[in-house]
């Protein structure tokens, strides 16, 4: 499945218009997250597992240039391995989706495995509609970014 001629199945209230950061390429299909703030905020495509993605980018670009970005929406996606279906997704590298592993009730209360398990959920973005048995399978996700 190609990522070619990826549309959002929403209405424009969830689209937004960004711009790409220097240094950076982004193509349609990569989740994002903001590098700078602003009205118009400059994006990169992710780099890992972000608490700051915005969306997906519908349309591609280099540094400067202008894209539209779908913050919640059905949208199809390139995962970085392998992912079941109805799984929850986060980023990864190279503006991918990966699975997040399931919460876990920590042996101990410490505050750095309680905080594991908040950064878990500060990182979803959404649910794996299709799955994929590879890094590189391009998959249906439902996504509801919230920066």
């Amino acid at each position: 499945m190609s990522l070619e001629g990826t549309t959002a199945l929403v209405s424009d209230r969830y689209l937004i218009t960004a711009e790409v950061d220097a240094g950076a390429t982004v193509t349609a299909g990569q989740l994002v997250y903001v590098s700078a703030a602003g009205f118009i905020p400059k994006v990169k495509p992710t780099d890992g597992a972000r608490k700051d993605v915005i969306g997906v980018a519908l349309t591609g670009g280099t540094a400067g240039k202008k894209i539209t970005v779908i913050c919640r929406g059905l949208v199809r996606v390139i995962a970085s391995a392998a992912i079941t279906a109805l799984s929850r997704i986060s980023s990864s590298t190279a503006g991918k989706v990966a699975a997040v592993a399931a919460l876990d009730a920590p042996a101990s209360y410490t505050e750095a495995a309680m905080q594991t398990e908040l950064d878990k959920i500060e990182q979803w973005i959404g649910r794996a509609l299709t799955a994929a048995s590879a890094d590189g399978d391009v998959i249906y996700a439902l996504i509801y970014c919230i920066p």
